[in-house]
Formats: structure tokens, C-alpha cells, sequence
């Protein structure tokens, strides 16, 4: 090992023990069934926004390199994040710092974990690390993850109001409800008036029959905010932005 990669380790362990406290990071997971990548850049916009708030975030970022429609990886990535949930590896291995108050994970192999291992917000605590929120962008097909980042999630999904889509969504809803504790359920909802109001009359009554716990509808955009192109696929809508800052900001 060189000495500036040594002391890039260095300095990456220091800011991490520099982040103490004693309260376990919530986590929040924002899927989109349909589109997986279509949360990377709303994550990376909301996680930016955060620590414009003086919030401090770790974003675990579960998107395969062939879903990720060329969004590119923020930066560098020593080890996939689940090296470091083994015990493996430490958890400056495991995490990189993007700024002093967001740094990320790549977690492309969390799923495949199978003996019992402490979820990592209960390990960042245990190590003296503290985050105020992990923030997680999910594949639609790894649910057995979820569990291992923290005790209780909050899920918040992105779906067109197509019943088609709507489906996808409540699976991957009961799926991950079958592997974890889920704190609260929100939704995104892209689609017109009358396809709005049928969805959210669908969802509350599936909801109901399929989930523990009723699901918020945290805001609505248009159907062709789902097929956008990713650059700019979020911009522009100021009031949603605000909503999920405060949904995560609220469940803390």
C-alpha cells in the first residue's frame, strides 16, 4: 500500500469516528419496482438536500451496474458494503466519503448475506459512528437486505398508476414486509386525475388485505416522469422534493 493510500484511509476512518452519537439511524428505502434506477437521482438530490440541512447521510445504494441506465457510481468503491455488514472488512472499507456529511455505500451483494449479522445501523453505533438518516436506493429483487441495515425500515416506492404496475409495486411491498419490519409505507404516484384517485382507492383498500400498515401517498407527478430520461427526472417539482425531505426528516 502507498503512503497517500494510506493516509486516504486514514483520513476516510477519522471522519467516520469524527460522527458520534448515541441514536441508531433510521433507514428509508426508496424503490421503484418498475425502474430501479430511477431513485438514483432523486436519492442523490434528497441525500444532497439533507446535508444542506445539516444533516449527516449515508446513502447505500443497491442498483446493479446493468440497471443503472449509465448513471454512473459517485466515486470509487474499495469494497462492496457488505463486507463490511460480514465483519469482514472495517466500515471505512466498506463506505466512501463524498462530502463531510455524506458519504456512500455500494451494497450490490447485502442480499446474499445468509448467517445472522447486527443490521448496520445498530453496527455504526456499536463502532461509535452515528448518521442522522441511511438513506437507501433498492433493487426491486433483493428484499432479504433490508434486514440487514436496520431493525425497522421505512419504505417509500415510486409507480405508475397502470394496474399493472400498481402490482408490481404491492408484490414488492409484500415481499418485503415477509423479510422485515416495516415502520411506515409512502408512495409516489405518477399518472392523471382520474388515474390518481383510482389508484390511491386501490391501494388503501389492497393495503388493507396485504399490509400491516396503510400506505401514505407522499406526492404525485405525471405518467411521463417515469420514463424520463434520469438526468431530469426530478427536477423541477420543488413541492415533492420538500414532502420526501420532510417525510424523512419527520420518521427519525
Amino acid at each position: 500500500m502507498s503512503d497517500a493510500q494510506s493516509s486516504d484511509l486514514i483520513d476516510q476512518a477519522a471522519g467516520l469516528r469524527y460522527l458520534f452519537g448515541n441514536a441508531t439511524a433510521p433507514v428509508h428505502v426508496l424503490c421503484c419496482p418498475s425502474r430501479p434506477a430511477l431513485t438514483l437521482p432523486l436519492v442523490d438530490a434528497l441525500s444532497k438536500d439533507l446535508t444542506n440541512d445539516g444533516q449527516t447521510i449515508l446513502w447505500v445504494d443497491e442498483v446493479a451496474l446493468n440497471d443503472r441506465e449509465h448513471w454512473p457510481l459517485p466515486c470509487t468503491v474499495k469494497f462492496d458494503l457488505s463486507k463490511s455488514i460480514e465483519g469482514h472488512v472495517a466500515l471505512d472499507q466498506g463506505v466512501t466519503m463524498l462530502s463531510p456529511s455524506l458519504w456512500y455505500g455500494l451494497s450490490l451483494h447485502t442480499h446474499r448475506i445468509a448467517r445472522p449479522v447486527q443490521p448496520l445501523a445498530a453496527r455504526l453505533i456499536s463502532s461509535n459512528v452515528r448518521f442522522d438518516s441511511i438513506v437507501v436506493s433498492a433493487a426491486s429483487s433483493k428484499p432479504e437486505s433490508f434486514a440487514k441495515y436496520g431493525a425497522q425500515i421505512h419504505f417509500t416506492a415510486v409507480s405508475a398508476c397502470s394496474e399493472d404496475q400498481l402490482q408490481q409495486t404491492m408484490t414488492w411491498m409484500q415481499q418485503a414486509q415477509a423479510k422485515c419490519t416495516a415502520a411506515t409505507w409512502g408512495i409516489v404516484l405518477a399518472g392523471d386525475t382520474d388515474q390518481l384517485a383510482q389508484a390511491q382507492s386501490w391501494l388503501a383498500q389492497t393495503a388493507k388485505a396485504h399490509l400491516l400498515r396503510n400506505v401514505q401517498v407522499l406526492g404525485t407527478v405525471n405518467t411521463e416522469r417515469m420514463s424520463a430520461a434520469l438526468a431530469g427526472a426530478w427536477t423541477g417539482l420543488p413541492e415533492l422534493t420538500a414532502t420526501l425531505k420532510r417525510h424523512l426528516l419527520i420518521n427519525h
